[in-house]
């Protein structure tokens, strides 16, 4: 299984009038573009049992993990364990970020190209992935060597090493606005998305309905109580940053999913209802998250 394939992650459930239930567009899983396994050839991926079983040789992403500061990059929720999902997932997206930002650089003679992963180590020094040219010409040009700090040689034939590619430039898209009001239709959603939340609540579809209504506006009360509590995430379908929100039915201190919002000129909308093992993957894209309900284990 390519890298690509291991990455396919369970789809969002968009928020729409135009059918009752899940189009089949909607429910196949997007993979992403994956322009890193296209620019670069990773070498052996080390399957989740053999890491596991502590067996087999380490892989690119074992060693990233290694370097980067310690971090459950399983994700804090069941999962597969081992298997690094979170890592993968992050490193995916924040490569086609900075290859079409144009924050892949190469230095003088094109021998050599690195670009910032966005993670640091623990004394904080950023993390490069170094390519080489491939020199097999029926495969990706370049290999990605291994991972760099500030002050390897080879870094130092670039003129200027890259920073992390933003995801946006408008700090304002990071940060949640308690003077926009949030537009929610729970009638929309409640028959594609009702396999995420209780049994008992799916006995009852309207029942669910008001339950789903009054946990978007709970939630909108503790995002304006703590500002913290909206955790913003990297959309990959609609390439634009969004905001989480908990949604809690059953337990309030426990949330069954997340609502993801988007901001418009004059309000949010709520977009979709997201799995909270997507939502923390897509979070994570942007940064660790820090809010206790969507990272219960730090």
């Amino acid at each position: 299984m390519d890298l690509k394939q291991q990455l396919e992650a369970q789809p969002a459930v968009e928020i729409s009038a135009a059918t009752d239930a899940a189009s089949a567009s909607d429910s196949r899983p997007r993979s992403p573009r994956d322009e890193l396994s296209s620019y670069a050839w990773l070498g052996h991926i080390r399957p989740s049992d053999e890491r596991r079983a502590g067996a087999g040789t380490r892989d690119i992403f074992d060693r990233l993990a290694q370097t980067a500061e310690p971090e459950n990059w399983d994700g804090p929720f069941p999962g597969q364990p081992g298997d690094l999902g979170v890592l993968k997932h992050y490193v995916t997206w924040r490569f086609e970020q900075a290859i079409n930002k144009g924050m892949v650089l190469s230095n003088a003679d094109s021998q050599l190209s690195t670009f910032n992963t966005g993670l640091t180590t623990p004394r904080q020094d950023d993390i490069y992935g170094l390519f080489v040219p491939n020199n097999r010409p029926d495969r990706e040009p370049w290999v990605l060597k291994d991972w760099r700090l500030p002050g390897d040689r080879q870094l130092e034939t670039f003129p200027e090493l890259p920073v992390p590619a933003a995801y946006s430039e408008d700090p304002h898209e990071y940060l949640f606005d308690w003077d926009l009001p949030l537009r929610f239709s729970a009638s929309y959603v409640t028959g594609s998305v009702s396999h995420r939340f209780p049994a008992a609540l799916r006995e009852i579809p309207y029942g669910l309905e008001l339950a789903l209504e009054t946990a978007v506006a709970r939630a909108r009360k503790m995002a304006m109580r703590n500002p913290g509590t909206a955790v913003p995430m990297w959309q990959t379908e609609r390439q634009e940053v969004q905001l989480l929100l908990p949604l809690s039915l059953v337990n309030p201190g426990k949330p069954d999913a997340a609502l993801a919002i988007s901001r418009a000129d004059t309000c949010y909308h709520g977009v979709a209802v997201v799995a909270l093992d997507k939502a923390y993957n897509d979070a994570r894209l942007v940064a660790r998250p820090g809010a206790h309900w969507l990272s219960p284990s730090r």
